[in-house]
């Protein structure tokens, strides 16, 4: 992670910059000084200052500079990155710079900035009777642009510089704290925040880090979405919600802005008197008693925010991961291979989405339904296994030691409802193996088996990724359970309402999407660690 300072020009940056980074520890660069760095280099080593190059040389030249320069800053890691408001207008080397960044506004009154600015002489783009007019202009312009993607916003004004850089210290520490712990965010590129509950106005979702340029369209987004909808057969939910989405940001004339892509999802079909009787009560096998003991306080209509619904948001967000990812040609295609302990035993690939349950077996298929049928009618849910095949995923994904892919896979499944274990390759069935069966032989630089699943050292191996995910039965159940109110005292509870007697089926695109996302947010890492393996299998893809 980088700390990005910017701000208009005469606002200390440099200096509070710098300050900060000795405080910090860390290493600093000056957009600007790469700029001269870079000039210099084509010009034989002749050294120039930035309004040299501007006055000399044009406008044109001096934004290709400086968007030369952002590539550079952005294959640096831990650095305290100082940079104008110049560059950070561009929303390429603005997209580059925010990925995963800290970003720092430092402001100050126009008068101070003016006075600032001029103190050296009149820059070449301020030259004129209307100077002054002009830069105000232009500082409010770039505080109305920038302001609102920065993470942080520090006012200068006349403060001693170590005082700022103190201020500055301790911000970065709340806001790093935050993030380490911000349960509704997830990602560390590919960003995306969900919001919503099932039985409030609207669910949605914000996703940031994608690059400018990316066509996407609603109509994009709706094909997945279509997929997860509830109220498509006798095996899921009959509530009846269209799950339409609506693009509020990020999006123009069909393509990627790199601005944060905010998208909704109108909740239509809530019926909360369902939930009446639950209000004072916890639910059997959910997350209403623990909830209630982190907060205090919960939404109990459909579970609130820990409902299933939220999952729509996923893959919401995942559609734009999964877009990028095919036109580099990985596919992730997730199905059904085990229902109420019933096991698939062939893989039909073009048969998944040909039946309600998303198996690949079309003899075991019609056992699924029916097993799930037949839980429902004894007023019950079932659970079942998810199998998870990504093929075409480039070598050299994930970090080691904690940042294994394995580990950021397993990790952001876990996090769907619902799910209670991931194992990835022959998972736990390795463990009845000798080394000796369980090790992947390489010929002609292949592996001749792929027992590994796809990842060796937390890092994709070229061979494809096999994962599987255990989905617990529903835990709502018409069925007359114990528990306990408010009060503690002994209950008993059905939960009436429109539920899903098996998970499974629903579950299969809310994990393929899920994945999109973790696999995008590793390359976004990959490519800024290593540019040669970027350029080697074309990321970003080209559209």
């Amino acid at each position: 992670m980088n700390i990005v300072i910017m701000g208009p020009k005469g606002a200390g940056k440099s200096t509070v910059g710098q300050r900060f980074a000795e405080r910090a520890g860390l290493p600093w660069l000056e957009t600007d000084r790469l700029i001269e760095d870079l000039d210099a280099c084509r010009r034989g080593g002749e050294r120039r200052s930035c309004r040299d190059i501007f006055r000399t040389d044009g406008e044109q030249v001096f934004r290709e500079l400086e968007k030369e320069a952002a590539a550079r800053a952005t294959e640096t890691d831990y650095t305290i990155i100082i940079t104008g408001g110049g560059l950070m207008m561009d929303p390429e080397s603005r997209s580059r710079l925010r990925g995963n960044a800290l970003l720092v506004w430092i402001d100050a009154d126009d008068a101070v900035l003016w006075a600032r600015v001029t103190r050296g002489g009149l820059p070449p783009w301020l030259e004129g009777p209307d100077g002054a007019a002009r830069f105000a202009a232009q500082c409010a312009h770039r505080r109305e642009v920038l302001r609102p993607f920065a993470d942080i916003v520090l006012y200068a004004e006349d403060r001693d510089p170590d005082a700022l850089a103190a201020e500055l210290e301790e911000l970065v520490s709340r806001e790093l704290s935050l993030r380490q712990g911000s349960p509704n965010t997830w990602g560390d590129i590919i960003r995306v925040t969900t919001f919503g509950e099932s039985h409030g106005p609207a669910i949605g979702a914000v996703l940031d880090g994608i690059r400018p340029g990316v066509p996407i369209s609603e109509e994009d987004i709706q094909r997945e979405l279509d997929r997860r909808r509830p109220g498509q057969s006798k095996v899921v939910t009959q509530r009846r919600e269209s799950d339409t989405v609506r693009i509020l940001s990020g999006i123009y004339e069909g393509k990627t802005t790199g601005a944060p892509i905010a998208m909704v999802i109108f909740n239509e079909d809530q019926r909360s008197r369902n939930y009446d009787n639950l209000k004072d009560l916890f639910r059997p096998g959910h997350g209403d008693f623990t909830f209630y003991a982190k907060y205090g306080h919960r939404d109990h209509r459909g579970g609130g925010r820990q409902s299933g619904r939220e999952t729509a948001c996923r893959v919401a967000a995942g559609a734009v991961a999964m877009k990028m990812l095919r036109a580099m040609g990985v596919s992730i295609v997730g199905h059904a291979i085990e229902v109420a302990g019933i096991r698939a035993k062939r893989f039909v690939r073009e048969f998944i989405e040909q039946n309600p349950v998303r198996c690949a077996d079309p003899d075991v298929a019609p056992l699924m339904e029916q097993a799930i049928l037949d839980a429902r009618s004894d007023r019950d849910s079932v659970g079942g296994i998810i199998q998870l095949e990504i093929e075409g995923l480039p070598p050299g994904l994930g970090d080691p030691v904690f940042a294994k892919l394995d580990a950021r896979l397993a990790s952001a499944i876990m996090t769907i409802g619902a799910i209670k274990a991931v194992e990835i390759g022959d998972g736990f069935a390795i463990t009845r193996m000798r080394g000796s069966e369980a090790n992947d032989p390489m010929k002609n630089g292949r592996f001749v088996s792929n027992h590994h699943g796809g990842i060796l050292g937390g890092i994709s191996s070229g061979a494809p990724v096999i994962l599987r995910a255990a989905v617990k039965p529903t835990a709502s159940i018409a069925k007359k359970q114990r528990t306990i109110d408010l009060n503690g005292d002994n209950v008993d509870v059905e939960v009436l309402g429109r539920h899903d007697p098996c998970i499974v089926p629903r579950a299969v695109p809310v994990i393929e999407h899920m994945t999109a996302l973790v696999l995008l947010d590793a390359m976004e890492i990959q490519a800024r660690l290593n540019p040669q393996w970027a350029e080697q299998y074309h990321y970003p893809p080209e559209f």
